[in-house]
Formats: structure tokens, sequence, C-alpha cells
């Protein structure tokens, strides 16, 4: 379980690992570019190798490994020092000045555990169906990735798992996939970015989630190299046609299809913690060179919390903790309370829960009218009978609340957790 540790207004980073530590963080996302560790020739930049020092002492004492994304791709940028701009990735130079980096970078990284490192950031997008550039890019990657394993186990006696960042729908795109397991052939892992988005830059409905994880598995089946998702994450923004509880209810479909495909899914990255800044959204559209309304709230509105002074929670981040508490991840709190409660004397259990086909209600009074309600308010289930044995296998995954009266006319209201068999 991963986070992106980004901090709010307030500029509080101890508060900011506090909240990924509330869900359950075991390892954090890092990713610094080339050009910004390197600018120039032999330049090596002092501020991010002192970020590397900080993460370095800050995770070890707090038992959290590091997954370390080193760009030399980034989306639509080659990440890497001006002089090297228009040199090809194969390039014995190119190649060795990597290397060099690799050594600056493990330097600074002395104690922490690396889950993974991962070389370029969705270079798919970057070299589109050139099939040129994947053939440079996976020599450059066959001639590195050794000397980062060989050396970092020489440096450290640590086994390390290196992969490359690739886009969902790259990796499952019938011309660009093919490209892309030339790439990762030979891999340790799949790493792979995943953002359900239109061409618009407006979200997907909920329902195409499934059929992603499920073409991404039809291609990389195989146990022994696992998909780890470097970055996940769904905009919350209206005008992307999404919301709080869209958002929230996409992190409860990536749970559910986690589960489904756990034999090949080992490591996942909520992306992002945070809210980016309207200043930092500034920065953003430069660099990718668009300025389009819809791309940039998007961009924005990643976070499962606001950015604004401490920031807000958002209702996936509650969504995040009931998910993960649902599967006993670590010692931590679902606090969603849903409808109105109105508690009195009766006593009431939900047997079990998290379900998955079907929950008993447990009474110490008969029942009259049983209610079940979704996180939206929609009632989905209604009965009578004072029936007490509700089936749920015709129900989406998630977080629903019952609401019961007994034969006394007395209420009661409680939270049932809907998981995947």
């Amino acid at each position: 379980m991963s986070w992106l540790v980004d901090k709010t207004e307030n500029d509080d980073f101890v508060q900011a690992f506090e909240f990924a530590q509330a869900g359950c963080i075991e390892s954090s996302h890092l990713s610094v570019t080339w050009s910004d560790i390197e600018p120039t020739d032999g330049l090596f930049d002092s501020d991010i190798l002192n970020i590397f020092n900080t993460a370095d002492y800050f995770y070890t004492l707090y038992s959290t490994e590091l997954e370390l994304q080193l760009a030399v791709t980034n989306t639509v940028v080659k990440t890497v020092p001006d002089d090297l701009l228009a040199v090809d990735y194969n390039d014995p130079s190119f190649i060795n000045r990597y290397k060099r980096v690799l050594d600056s970078v493990f330097a600074h990284l002395p104690t922490v555990e690396l889950s993974a490192l991962n070389i370029g950031n969705e270079s798919d997008i970057l070299f589109g169906t050139d099939p040129l550039q994947y053939e440079a890019y996976k020599t450059f990657l066959d001639a590195v990735i050794p000397y980062a394993k060989t050396r970092y186990f020489e440096l450290y006696g640590r086994d390390l798992k290196v992969g490359t960042t690739l886009t969902l729908y790259g990796l499952i795109d019938p011309i660009k996939g093919p490209l892309c397991e030339t790439l990762n052939d030979g891999l340790d892992i799949v790493s792979v970015t995943y953002y359900p988005l239109e061409n618009d830059f407006t979200m997907k409905p909920i329902d195409a989630v499934e059929p992603d994880f499920d073409a991404l598995i039809a291609i990389y089946d195989n146990p022994s190299q696992p998909i780890y998702f470097a970055e996940c994450g769904f905009s919350s923004s209206e005008i992307c046609n999404s919301s709080e509880i869209l958002q929230a209810q996409f992190y409860s479909e990536v749970f559910r299809l986690w589960d489904k495909h756990y034999d090949y899914i080992k490591h996942l990255t909520i992306f992002k913690s945070t809210d980016w800044s309207y200043d930092a959204i500034d920065y953003l559209a430069g660099y990718y060179g668009i300025d389009d309304p819809i791309f940039l709230e998007y961009l924005r509105t990643l976070g499962v919390r606001t950015w604004d002074g401490d920031g807000t929670n958002k209702l996936a981040y509650d969504f995040i903790l009931c998910e993960l508490e649902a599967r006993d991840w670590c010692t931590t709190s679902c606090a969603l309370t849903g409808i109105e409660q109105n508690k009195n004397t009766v006593e009431l259990a939900l047997v079990p829960n998290p379900c998955t086909n079907q929950f008993i209600i447990q009474s110490d009074q008969a029942l009259a009218h049983v209610k079940l309600f979704s996180l939206t308010g929609a009632m989905v289930y209604e009965s009578s009978t004072g029936s007490t044995r509700i089936d749920t296998s015709e129900l989406p995954t998630g977080i629903y609340f019952i609401e019961i009266e007994t034969i006394n006319g007395e209420r009661r209201q409680e939270k049932i957790i809907k998981i995947t068999p």
C-alpha cells in the first residue's frame, strides 16, 4: 500500500505523513527527473540530493519503504541534462551518464528500503507508436538496469526490483501494447499508471474500470512479474464529469479489483494524497504545454483531500480507510457515519461485516421494516416482512447503511461493507 505523501498549504510534512499513515502506508512514492538531479553535465543539484538524504532518514525512522521514480522521460518530455537532449537513448555516453546518476542517488539513500526503482515515467506517451524510440530505449534499459541491480546489491547487500513506468492505456493499446511489452520483457515488475480518462480529459464512468483492469491482466498474467501501480487516481471535479462521490466510488472499485486480481497486482500508489495548488497547476500547464481548463482541473483535483490551509478530507479518503479497515490492513478507522443516527435501546449486529453475498441481522427485538441505503442515499433494498437475511450478491462492492424498525416502532442504523468474494 503506497501513497504519494504531499503537503497542504500549511507546509507541514509530518501532518502529511500522518495522513498517509492512517491510510496504512507501507511505501512512499518519490518521483524525480534526471534533469532535476543533474541540470548540466556533472553539476548535481544539492537541494535534490538533500531531498534524498531527508527521505532516507525519515522513511527509515518510520519503517516505510520508498518507491523511487528516476525519470529519464516524463509523460511528454525527455527529462535529461541539456547537453543530452539531442543524444539518443542507446548512445554509450547517454548510458554511462545515467549510471553515474544512479551512483549518486544510491549514495544518498543508503538505509531506506526501496520497494522499487522505476526508470522513466509514461514513456509510451512520449514515444507514441515509433518503434525506433522503443528500440533505442530498450537498449538503454538493458544496459542500466543490470547495473542498477548489481551496484545496489554491492553497496547495501539488498536486492532491488526495477521496472519502467508506462500507462495502462499504452500497455493495452493494440499498436502501442506490443511495443510496451518489449520494454517490460525481462524486468522485475510491470510498472503502470492509471487514470480512467476520456480524450477530452473528463473521467470515464466507474464501470469502465473493471474492463481496463481485466485487459491489463489478460496481457500481464505472470505472478512472477507482478504489476505495480506507480500511480492510480481519479479527479473529483464536476467539470471533469466527476464528483467527490464518484472519486470515492472509483477507489472502492479499485480495491474490489485488487481483490479480484490479487495474484498479479502487488503494489498500488494512491495518487495523490492532496490536491495541487493553483500555482503548481500554472507550472504544470507550462510543463505540459496544455492550457485546457478541463485538463488543468483534472490535475488539480486528483487529491483525496483539499490543498487550502490544513486541507479537508474528501469522501474518497474516508472510503479508502473503510476499504483498508474491511481488509484488516493496519490499525485504521472507518470514520463514515452515513445517514443520521437515531440509536436507542435496540441491540443490533450485522454478521458477517464485511459481507460478500449476504449478511444476517441479529437483533434483540423482532423486526418490522428493513431498508438498505448506498452512500449516495439511494435505497437499494427494502423489506416489510421482518427478514433478517439480506442478499447482497447483486450489489456493487462498497459501503452501505442499514436502517431497521422494530415491531415496537424503535429505529436503528448501522454500517455494512460489501466486498468481493
